[in-house]
């Protein structure tokens, strides 16, 4: 950072000072201001506040005479030339004019002897601090003397604005404040004449400038401002890391770059060396650059094919080769048990960490057990009401998202801590409550392998059973290669498929403990409400406004069936596309709603909004339509079946290979395109075989889905076996419902 020392004399005002401080501090400069005004005249405050510069001085003279620290000898010839000398200059500064006083001040201030070595620019406010100025820069080896009025100073100040808009977006980490244009306008003088004072901070920041203009979706600008400063004298690291940044810019315009594997690599390597040399925190933000680019939600979330399900342990060779990863995955200690920093790279010592028993109790005390609703809530909010119904469980809720708690971390902090307990060294201690809240169950189970099962992972004692259920989200995000699976006792997936991606992209788990696939809780006996006219030309889809469900999709299905009889119709159930999304995601967005006004389609779409009476806003759909890429367990979709619709469900692109839809329901109900689809719904366009086949789909899944069915399985994951538990009747329940403050 530019460091440019301001000196004024007892003739400059405060108005004048303030424009030139802040000509500099809004560019990014650091600003000390010394003022050569004596003692009786006090810097005001009003000064002190309009100037806001990093330091402000009042300039004092030090007139002790002392050489290295040694004063001379009272009555030596020494001590009388100090007093003399004394006497002249405390005469100069009280009766001498404006020049002399702040040049006196300034030759025996050692503050400002310090400031001036470090400064880059030293700077004359008005012509009466020019003497001073001057006597400052006998101090530094390469600072530019100049004067408010000379042409040094008007080059400096129009170099320095030159370049504020790149201080405004890193100060901002907005692309849109200000313009695109004014930030690429400002790199490319930096770019032109790297090695000027007011350029060469932004030349060492030009990685925070990529990342800000990427991660605010500026793609043109980002890649003209990393590719210009690859040309730039940049450290191998920060080379890598614009790479790292180009690769991304080629991933958000919907590409998978052939040079991801070499640049991930690239990136690993430089983790591991600092996490080797004990610098975990700096491991830990490479670490997580290359996670947001292997796992990036354009790659994988909304994708129709990914390689986290077609060739997983390709794509993740280089994290699966990396120290750091590897480390993140360990059980506590494992770095430290070997043999020093070169042999953590062939081996971590040690299996498994020792897993309380299931059932465990105390006594004839109920089983106490703590839930963790993770990044969506909503999908444990059955679970809940369900353990809060046991005789022989003692519930409590923990929501990581209570404001004013800091439970969960910053991602980096608790990726740093991962690190840290790898090489034997316990995290921080948690706050009180925290701490006391999470020695007193027997279980905890946390849904969703977020950032909340990290932070629990972390910090839940040994003796506490951990359970941990994954959904599709979690399985292509990069939440389940940082954690330490040994400390978990049980696995719970939705479904087979996404146990099956898991376990070969995340080797920890499958020797994490005892693994499970049982379905999403679903209440299906209160759907079966009867069809209102209308529902036999009427296909729903349930939570369809985003890219991942593919509601283009149906429209194609939608167009097909109009083709045959123009009364069908498509029913959209939920909330509309949020406008909140990447750059992708808001492309689709934009072609649905062209593809919605198309004649074909345009008059047959009922839009509902998001109810929490779904068993009613269902009899009015014949139909219940699938045209995800990917799910987990379709709750909305199970429900529409439950309802007597009759089920079409599409298979899943991104699972099809894995045996996703087809692993859940009758193959009957699973197509592949959007002709099948609508060839199936066509099927049964009569209204009799429509009910036969509605009411089979409905029978089917409230025998295999319905929750008294799956609940049995899941009470026993949690608490073990009924003839384990204490045979007691339980109290008032210790419900903290403060779930709701996660909604």
């Amino acid at each position: 950072m530019t460091d440019i020392l301001v000196i004024g004399s007892p003739s400059s005002s405060a108005d004048g000072l303030a424009r030139i401080a802040g000509d500099f501090t809004s560019s990014g400069c650091t600003v000390r201001v010394a003022l050569a005004v004596t003692p009786r005249h006090a810097i005001p405050n009003d000064v002190r506040e309009a100037l806001r510069v990093a330091e402000i001085r009042q300039l004092r003279t030090s007139l002790t005479g002392r050489r290295a620290g040694v004063a001379p000898r009272r009555g030596s010839a020494a001590w009388a030339r100090v007093v003399l000398r004394n006497a002249v200059v405390r005469a100069g500064v009280r009766i001498g004019g404006p020049s002399r006083r702040a040049w006196l001040l300034a030759k025996y201030d050692p503050w400002l002897r310090r400031s001036a070595v470090n400064a880059d620019v030293i700077l004359a406010a008005d012509r009466h601090a020019l003497r001073a100025a001057r006597h400052a820069g006998t101090h530094g080896t390469n600072a530019v003397v100049t004067a408010v009025g000379d042409r040094t100073y008007a080059e400096l100040r129009d170099r320095a604005i030159g370049v504020r808009p790149l201080q405004r977006l890193l100060h901002t980490r907005s692309a849109d404040q200000p313009p695109q244009a004014a930030v690429l306008a400002a790199w490319r003088k930096v770019a032109t004449d790297p090695g000027h004072l007011c350029h060469r901070p932004f030349v060492a920041k030009a990685v925070e400038i990529t990342k800000a203009l990427r991660r605010h979706e500026a793609l043109d600008a980002t890649e003209e401002v990393g590719r210009s400063a690859l040309d730039l004298p940049l450290s191998a690291l920060d080379r890598d890391r614009i790479r790292l940044e180009l690769v991304m810019v080629r991933i958000s315009r919907g590409d998978l770059p052939d040079e991801l594997d070499e640049t991930a690599r690239a990136m690993v390597r430089h983790a591991d060396e600092h996490l080797r040399a004990g610098r975990t925190r700096l491991a830990a933000a490479f670490a997580l650059d290359v996670a947001d680019a292997m796992f990036s939600r354009e790659l994988h979330a909304d994708a129709l094919s990914t390689p986290l399900v077609e060739a997983p342990e390709e794509f993740l060779a280089p994290l699966h080769e990396s120290l750091t990863f590897r480390a993140l995955a360990a059980r506590s200690g494992a770095l430290a048990d070997a043999d020093g920093p070169g042999a953590a790279d062939a081996r971590f010592s040690g299996g498994p960490s020792p897993r309380p028993p299931l059932g465990r109790t105390t006594g004839r005390r109920p089983h106490r057990i703590l839930v963790v609703p993770g990044d969506y809530p909503h999908f444990t909010q059955g679970i809940i009401s369900t353990l809060a119904s046991y005789d022989d469980a003692d519930l409590r809720v923990l929501s990581l998202r209570e404001p004013g708690v800091n439970r969960r971390k910053k991602r980096l902090t608790m990726v740093t801590d991962r690190l840290n307990d790898a090489r034997g060294e316990p995290p921080p201690p948690l706050e009180q409550r925290d701490a006391e809240l999470l020695a007193w169950p027997d279980t905890i189970f946390v849904d969703w392998c977020d950032n909340a099962a990290q932070w629990v992972a972390l910090h839940a004692p040994s003796h506490v059973r951990l359970v941990v259920r994954l959904h599709s989200l979690e399985a292509i995000s990069p939440q389940p290669h940082l954690i330490d699976w040994s400390r978990v006792s049980d696995v719970v997936f939705v479904a087979q498929h996404v146990r099956h991606l898991v376990e070969r992209a995340v080797p920890g788990v499958a020797a994490s403990g005892r693994i499970h696939v049982i379905p999403n809780e679903m209440r299906l006996r209160r759907f079966g409400l009867p069809k209102r006219p209308g529902a036999e030309r009427t296909v729903a889809m349930v939570g369809w406004a985003q890219q991942v469900k593919d509601p283009l999709w149906a429209l194609e299905v939608l167009a097909q069936l109009r083709g045959h009889d123009p009364s069908w119709r498509l029913r959209l159930i939920g909330h509309d596309f949020s406008d909140r999304q990447h750059r992708g995601a808001l492309r689709y967005r934009d072609r649905f709603r062209a593809r919605a006004e198309d004649g074909d389609v345009r008059d047959a779409l009922d839009r509902v909004p998001y109810t929490d009476d779904l068993p009613e806003a269902l009899r009015d759909a014949g139909f219940i339509l699938s045209a995800s890429r990917r799910e987990g367990f379709p709750v909305g979709t199970t429900e529409g079946a439950a309802s007597a619709a009759v089920p079409v469900i599409r298979d899943w692109p991104m699972y099809a290979s894995a045996g996703g839809a087809r692993g859940i329901y009758p193959a009957e109900w699973v197509v592949e395109t959007p002709d099948e689809a609508a060839t199936r719904i066509l099927a049964y366009a009569d209204h009799g075989a429509r009910d036969r086949a509605g009411q089979a789909a409905r029978d089917h899944v409230v025998a295999h889905l319905d929750w008294s069915v799956v609940e049995p399985r899941f009470r026993e994951i949690l608490l073990g076996p009924v003839s384990q538990m204490a045979p007691v009747r339980r109290g008032a329940s210790q419900v903290m419902r403060d779930v709701g403050a996660g909604h």
